[in-house]
């Protein structure tokens, strides 16, 4: 008897309670005989499976058994149901496909007590394109899973379009943004691309062969997330205070009589902070460092001619 045959006839005695060695026979393809030596086998392993003799009788397990009982708590499964289901909405399938994620959910759902619709996690944008978002994932899952090297088109950070082969390793979710961790075969290095940034992916038939493990030896990582960080101090509008919390963890908040709030918190030390601070306009003012009011400054100066 196979691993997973015999995780799924257990599933069935749990959730149907009662089953004849006949079904069970006809679902496996194998004899009512064989059915017979795998109660045994399983009795033998110590889960209480066992048979009904005469009319209305079959094959049946013991109602106090909870499989999971031997080796996951209550708290654990449930962990284990919600990460499951919320993976679910990243296979770029549509909402009746029956996916992998969907069919491990309901099995394992049958040996959880607890209410596992607790959670839903769906991080398509609320713009029409979200589906294009699940597809993205779904190329970038199995490009992982089946180990194979990507193609895509990216927009850097200067606007310049680049045609990129990968080695992927794994997607990141950091700040507000998906990224694709993997092995830059143009720039020879460790790299994170975000996603929002990736046009024409293909998954390759060619072998990533590139494990990360080899990529920190021969490079180091040179990314803007392994910029040194920062403390900001700033006064900003009450009415802004929460978008700013949406992007950084402010480890002081003080809120001013005069309608303003002081606020302290850090950050990336990267080009793409001073243009978040400029996007809250006159209603955020940086009081430090002074290199990040300076560059603002700068910034805002070059705005100005252009308008």
């Amino acid at each position: 008897m196979q691993i997973d045959q015999l995780f799924e006839f257990v599933y069935i005695l749990i959730d149907k309670k009662q089953v004849t060695a006949k079904e069970m026979a006809e679902r496996f393809g194998v004899s009512t005989r064989t059915v017979y030596r795998w109660i045994e086998a399983l009795s033998v392993s110590g889960i209480p499976v066992y048979s009904l003799k005469g009319r209305g009788g079959g094959i049946a397990i013991s109602e106090k058994f909870s499989m999971d009982n031997t080796v996951l708590s209550e708290e654990e499964r449930l962990a284990i149901v919600s990460s499951v289901k919320a993976l679910e909405n990243l296979s770029g399938k549509s909402g009746t496909s029956i996916t992998p994620e969907r069919k491990a959910a309901d099995k394992l759902s049958r040996l959880v007590a607890s209410d596992t619709n607790w959670l839903e996690v769906d991080f398509a944008p609320w713009s029409p394109e979200g589906s294009e978002v699940r597809n993205l994932f779904s190329v970038l899952r199995d490009s992982i899973l089946k180990k194979r090297q990507i193609s895509f088109d990216y927009f850097t950070g200067d606007g310049r379009s680049e045609k990129r082969i990968v080695h992927p390793w794994k997607l990141v979710f950091r700040g507000q943004a998906w990224y694709l961790l993997g092995w830059c075969t143009m720039r020879k290095s460790e790299r994170f691309f975000k996603l929002t940034r990736m046009r024409n992916l293909v998954m390759t038939s060619k072998n990533a062969n590139v494990t990360r493990n080899q990529g920190i030896e021969e490079s180091a990582q040179t990314s803007e997330y392994s910029a040194p960080l920062i403390q900001i101090k700033a006064r900003i509008t009450k009415e802004k205070i929460s978008y700013l919390m949406d992007s950084f963890i402010c480890s002081e908040i003080k809120p001013q009589k005069n309608g303003y709030v002081n606020v302290t918190f850090m950050a990336p030390d990267t080009p793409w902070l001073c243009e978040i601070f400029l996007s809250f306009g006159a209603q955020i003012k940086i009081v430090s460092p002074v290199k990040i009011k300076n560059t603002i400054a700068e910034m805002a100066e070059k705005i100005t001619e252009l308008y």
